[in-house]
C-alpha cells in the first residue's frame, strides 16, 4: 500500500505534479493534440494529454476546480490546456475536416503512431507491473473492442435515418451529454461515436447549428426553442460527467494506480483498433506510407513527451 501511495505522487513526471512550476510548453502542446484528436472522428483528446504524460495533472486539476478548490496552478494549467484545444478546434476545423476525409488513411495512420507514443511513458509509470495493473489492462482493452463493435454497427444503421431533424428526448440527451463529456476526460474515448450509439449525434449538431444561427442573426433566424430542448439536458449532462468523473479519477489514480493505470493502458492500446484505417483494397505502397507515418507519429509523441518546460 505504502508503495502504491509514493507512486500515486509520480503518475506523470517522476515528481509530484503539484510542484514547480507549470509545465506550459508541454500543456500548450497538449492542448494543441487535444483540440486536433477532437476534430478526428475515433480520435479521444484524454488521450493525447495522456500520452504527453500530464493526465493525473490534468485530472486533479479539472478535480479540484469542479469542488471549487481553485489555486493559481490549476486555474492556469486548465486554461493553457481548454484555450489551445479550443483556438485549435476553431481554426483548424475546416483543414482537418478536409484531410480526414481526402487522406483518412493517412491522418489516422498518424495518429495510431502518435497514441501508442503514450505506451512506453505509461509502462514507466506502472514499473513493476502487478498483476492488477495486467488485470485493468486486459479489462480496459476489453472495454474498448466492446465499444468499437457497437459503434461500428450503430453508425451503419445512423446513416440510413439520415435526416438532421431536432427532436428533443430529455432522458437521452442527459445521458447522452455524460458520455460525450467523457471523451474530455477519458482516454480512448471519442464522445462523437458515443453520441452515435445513443442515436442523438444528428439532433445534437442540429441543435447546435441552429442555436449559432439564431445568435449570429440575433434572433432574426433559427429555432431556438427546439435548440434549447436538446442543448440544455445535454450541458447538465456534460456537467455531471464532468465534475463526477474527474473526481472518481483522481480518488483512483492516486489510492490505486496500478489497476487504474492499467485500465488506461489497455484503453489506450484498444483506441488503436477503432482507428485502424486499412482494409482489403489497401495497396502495399499506402501501408508503407501509412507504416512510415505511423512511426513518424510514435518518434513525435516520444519527443513531445519528454519536453519539461
Amino acid at each position: 500500500m505504502q508503495h502504491d501511495a509514493d507512486q500515486s505522487n509520480s503518475l506523470t513526471t517522476g515528481a509530484d505534479s503539484s510542484a514547480g512550476p507549470v509545465p506550459i510548453v508541454r500543456t500548450g502542446i497538449a492542448g494543441l493534440l487535444m483540440g486536433l484528436a477532437n476534430l478526428v472522428p475515433g480520435v479521444s483528446g484524454g488521450t493525447m494529454v495522456l500520452v504527453m504524460g500530464l493526465y493525473d495533472e490534468f485530472v486533479t486539476s479539472v478535480a479540484d476546480i469542479t469542488r471549487l478548490r481553485i489555486t493559481r496552478r490549476n486555474l492556469i494549467f486548465v486554461g493553457i490546456l481548454g484555450g489551445v484545444a479550443a483556438m485549435t478546434i476553431g481554426m483548424l476545423s475546416g483543414q482537418m475536416a478536409a484531410l480526414v476525409t481526402d487522406h483518412q488513411w493517412a491522418m489516422y495512420s498518424l495518429f495510431i503512431g502518435m497514441t501508442l507514443g503514450g505506451a512506453p511513458l505509461l509502462h514507466k509509470m506502472l514499473r513493476p507491473m502487478k498483476p492488477s495493473a495486467m488485470i485493468g489492462a486486459a479489462i480496459g482493452l476489453a472495454v474498448m473492442i466492446a465499444i468499437v463493435l457497437t459503434r461500428q454497427e450503430q453508425a451503419d444503421a445512423e446513416l440510413v435515418d439520415g435526416a438532421l431533424t431536432i427532436r428533443a428526448a430529455y432522458g437521452t440527451d442527459l445521458f447522452a451529454g455524460a458520455l460525450g463529456m467523457s471523451a474530455m476526460v477519458l482516454p480512448g474515448i471519442s464522445g462523437a461515436y458515443m453520441l452515435l450509439i445513443l442515436g442523438r449525434y444528428e439532433n445534437i449538431l442540429g441543435a447546435i447549428h441552429e442555436a449559432k444561427d439564431y445568435a449570429v442573426s440575433f434572433g432574426g433566424e433559427g429555432d431556438i426553442a427546439a435548440a434549447l430542448s436538446v442543448i440544455i439536458p445535454v450541458g447538465i449532462g456534460a456537467v455531471a460527467s464532468l465534475v463526477g468523473l474527474s473526481n472518481l479519477l483522481k480518488w483512483l489514480l492516486h489510492h490505486h494506480p496500478q489497476p487504474t493505470l492499467g485500465v488506461l493502458m489497455g484503453v489506450l492500446l484498444g483506441s488503436v483498433i477503432g482507428i485502424w484505417p486499412f482494409s482489403g483494397t489497401t495497396t502495399p505502397g499506402e501501408y508503407a506510407t501509412g507504416a512510415a507515418l505511423a512511426a513518424a507519429g510514435f518518434i513525435g509523441t516520444l519527443a513531445l513527451s519528454r519536453i519539461k518546460a
